[in-house]
C-alpha cells in the first residue's frame, strides 16, 4: 500500500525538490507540499496524510524561527502519531530550543539535514525511520536552561504562544505601561510558562520576587523563538 505524505517547507526550492523526489517512490504518494503558514491553518486536510515530512525552521522569519513547531502542535490536535507519523528534517538538529519545543509538541522522530542528503536516505526516514531517530534528543546544555529558568514543568511552547498573542517580546514586554501593568503580564505569561525566578547567571535573586523580571522574560523568549533584535 502506498503512503500519503505531505511535505512542509518555508523554502519553495526545497519544498519542491523532496515532493518530486519522495513522489518518484513506487510506495509513496505526495498528497501536498506546502508552507509552514498553510500547514498550521490544517485541521481535516491531515486526515489524508500517513506521513507528515516537516522542515524545522525557518532562518527568514521575523518572529518564531521555529514555525515547524507549530505545524506539529496543530497535527497532534488532529492526529496521533499512529494516525500520522511526523518526520521532523532540520540544520538546527543541535539547537536545544528546538529539541525542547519539537519533544512538547510530540514530534516523532527528528533527523539532521545532513542525514537524508541522498535519496535513499531520505526515502528510509520517511517509510522506516530508524528506532535510534525516535523522539527527540535531549538538551545538550541543561545549564543554560537553568540560566533561563526553564524547568521539567516549563511550557515552552504555550509560554511562545502566549508571547506571540501579544507581539512578540517586544509586544510582550512593551505593550503596557507602568509598574502595575508590568506586574500583571510577567503573572499571566508565568501563570502559562511555569519558569522558575532567576537571575541572568541562574543564582535566586536575594528579594523574594513572586514572578519572573521582565528581563528574564526577555531572554527566555528570545532563546526560544530565536526572534531577531
Amino acid at each position: 500500500m502506498r503512503r500519503r505524505v505531505v511535505v512542509v517547507d518555508d523554502d519553495a526550492i526545497s519544498r519542491r525538490g523532496l515532493a518530486e523526489l519522495l513522489a518518484d517512490q513506487p510506495a509513496i504518494e505526495v498528497v501536498a507540499a506546502v508552507s509552514h503558514e498553510e500547514a498550521a491553518r490544517w485541521s481535516k486536510e491531515w486526515d489524508e496524510a500517513d506521513i507528515a515530512v516537516i522542515d524545522a525552521a525557518d532562518d527568514r522569519a521575523k518572529g518564531d524561527q521555529f514555525p515547524g513547531v507549530a505545524v506539529v502542535e496543530a497535527l497532534r490536535r488532529q492526529r496521533s502519531s499512529e494516525q500520522t507519523r511526523v518526520v521532523v528534517i532540520t540544520a538546527h538538529f543541535f539547537d536545544d530550543a528546538l529539541r525542547r519545543r519539537m519533544r512538547e509538541a510530540q514530534a516523532d522522530y527528528f533527523y539532521h539535514r545532513s542525514e537524508v542528503a541522498d535519496v535513499e536516505a531520505l526515502v528510509a526516514a520517511v517509510l522506516q525511520p530508524a528506532p535510534s531517530h525516535l523522539g527527540v534528543p535531549p538538551e545538550s546544555d541543561p545549564e543554560a536552561l537553568h540560566r533561563l529558568g526553564i524547568t521539567r514543568s516549563t511550557r515552552v511552547n504555550r509560554a511562545v504562544s502566549f508571547a506571540a498573542e501579544e507581539g512578540g517580546p517586544s509586544g510582550l514586554l512593551g505593550g503596557r505601561q507602568g509598574r502595575r501593568a508590568s506586574a500583571r503580564v510577567r503573572a499571566a505569561f508565568n501563570r502559562v510558562a511555569q519558569l522558575q525566578v532567576v537571575n541572568e547567571d541562574g543564582t535566586v535573586p536575594e528579594r523574594p520576587q513572586e514572578h519572573p523580571s521582565l528581563q528574564q522574560v526577555d531572554r527566555f523568549v528570545r532563546w526560544a523563538t530565536r526572534t531577531k533584535h
